[in-house]
């Protein structure tokens, strides 16, 4: 191509660029503009075939200049285009053609997973391997899985097998004891449960029931550590999904452009490890209404609740947080402490997960995934019995130091109230401690929690927590229990 197809030259041999010629340069070399929707600014997009591609305006300069150079454009053509630095500005870019794309989504009932021999289309009774061809639509370049399919039995998959030590699991003995069945059961439960949050964040259809998926360990400590395992399960999507990650422990609401990183692709967005005081009800609007993502020196871009990613939040703390709008925006997971700082899922496998996997373990994985997927089609995200995380929560209702003031009384015995009180005042910096009457409300709180009865003295001198367990009755006795959790889970 000649120079002269994007440049002016004058007759004493200076060159400018022709505006016009520079816009169908770019265009026919498949740069255009998209809008996610008519309410959002534009982004840059490169086309290769079928497979579209978000660019920044430094590539964009990048192509130009690189083609400059193989093209043997010359010094002068070289040297004006990086002296005007505006012409690869936005406001300068806009002159590219907006282009109405269609583009491969999942919809309520089917999910696609784009492998490089094909789509996968999934649903809840079957899935299938199709060509590219058939759908006739254009995929993101970056949500493409850089492997091919292949069918393969999962159930040897080791990440099936890390799904199953997080939930709890473990191998039931020959003969397992009543509270050994119970935990298995209740292990099950929770794998099903892991199985079923897999199978939503990998489907990329959002609505406005969404839930943001909260990873918590089960293991209560004033001093968590972490290391269960959160970091192993939301990578495992990144080999399956566009996933970008947002350091919770740094990350600011009220920045200026707390998204700056995120692009329009992205299909899950993780806040991992975030701090001990996240405010979840910032992300409200987020879960139900779509996110709004603002880049420095561009326009927002306000993303439908359709076309924003599914939300993973990963932590070592409790979230706080209570009532319906909290419950109805959120899905909590415990991991089990199976792996933590001293024991890592590589001294259980004997090698790293995904990097040191073979094509048959890739196989194997794709597979499962494919199979969690299939189970949420069919049956939404399951819920489980919560190990933990009612105490954590209602610890931090109370706070920590009123907690365990009151747990470190004696049950069935007298105790004077001021002595208590002044005990907790000690324990608390003064100006941060609560009055007496909403302690005495938190000790009756602390009675309704475990089953235990609150009593004091007519002149509130002195109180009593009264324990209310009984022995086991009959209903109770191991045989019963085991029948009836026979009949429940078919063991």
């Amino acid at each position: 191509m000649s120079q002269r197809e994007f440049f002016n030259e004058d007759q004493n041999g200076k060159i400018s660029l022709n505006n016009y010629a520079f816009k169908i340069f770019l265009e026919n070399n498949q740069f255009s503009k998209h809008k996610p929707n008519d309410n959002s600014t534009f982004n840059l997009i490169k086309k290769d075939g079928i497979f579209l591609k978000i660019k920044d305006d430094w590539e964009v300069k990048d192509f130009v200049l690189d083609f400059i150079i193989k093209n043997k454009l010359g010094e002068k053509a070289y040297n004006l285009m990086t002296s005007k630095g505006n012409i690869f500005k936005r406001d300068f870019l806009s002159m590219l053609e907006l282009e109405d794309l269609k583009i491969l989504k999942d919809t309520k009932d089917t999910s696609y997973l784009m492998y490089q021999n094909g789509v996968l289309e999934i649903n809840k009774n079957e899935y299938k391997l199709k060509d590219y061809k058939e759908f006739g639509v254009y995929v993101w370049e970056d949500q493409v899985i850089k492997r091919n399919y292949i069918d393969s039995d999962h159930h040897e998959c080791e990440y099936r097998t890390f799904i199953w030590l997080i939930s709890g699991g473990f191998d039931l003995p020959e003969n397992p004891t009543v509270e050994e069945k119970h935990k298995y059961e209740l292990a099950v439960k929770r794998y099903n449960s892991f199985q079923s949050v897999i199978g939503y964040l990998l489907h990329s259809y959002n609505d406005n029931e969404n839930k943001a998926i909260i990873l918590n360990d089960e293991a209560i400590s004033e001093d968590p550590n972490g290391r269960s395992g959160k970091g192993i399960f939301w990578n495992a999507l990144s080999h399956l999904k566009k996933v970008q990650s947002l350091n919770g422990k740094s990350f600011d609401f009220n920045s200026a452009f707390p998204y700056q990183g995120v692009k329009t692709d992205c299909q899950v967005l993780v806040w991992d490890d975030v701090r001990k005081n996240f405010d979840f009800e910032n992300l409200f609007s987020v879960i139900t209404e779509g996110i709004e993502i603002t880049y420095k020196g561009k326009d927002t871009i306000k993303l439908s609740i359709k076309d924003s990613p599914k939300i993973l939040i990963t932590t070592n703390y409790t979230i706080k947080g209570k009532g319906g709008s909290h419950e109805d925006r959120r899905f909590e997971l415990e991991l089990s402490s199976f792996f933590n700082s001293s024991y890592k899922p590589i001294d259980y496998f004997g090698h790293k997960l995904f990097t040191d996997w073979d094509d048959k373990e890739w196989s194997k994985f794709d597979s499962y995934m494919v199979q969690c997927l299939t189970k949420y089609l069919n049956n939404g995200l399951v819920p489980y019995e919560q190990i933990s995380l009612p105490l954590k929560k209602f610890q931090l209702e109370l706070t920590t130091e009123l907690y365990n003031c009151i747990s470190a009384l004696e049950l069935n015995e007298w105790h004077t109230y001021e002595k208590f009180f002044n005990n907790y005042v000690d324990s608390v910096k003064r100006n941060s401690a609560k009055s007496k009457t909403a302690v005495t409300q938190a000790i009756k709180k602390y009675c309704n929690f475990h089953g235990f009865t609150f009593d004091a003295t007519s002149n509130n001198i002195k109180i009593m927590i009264v324990s209310n367990k009984q022995e086991p009755t009959t209903k109770q006795e191991p045989p019963e229990i085991w029948d009836e959790l026979n009949k429940k889970a078919g063991l």
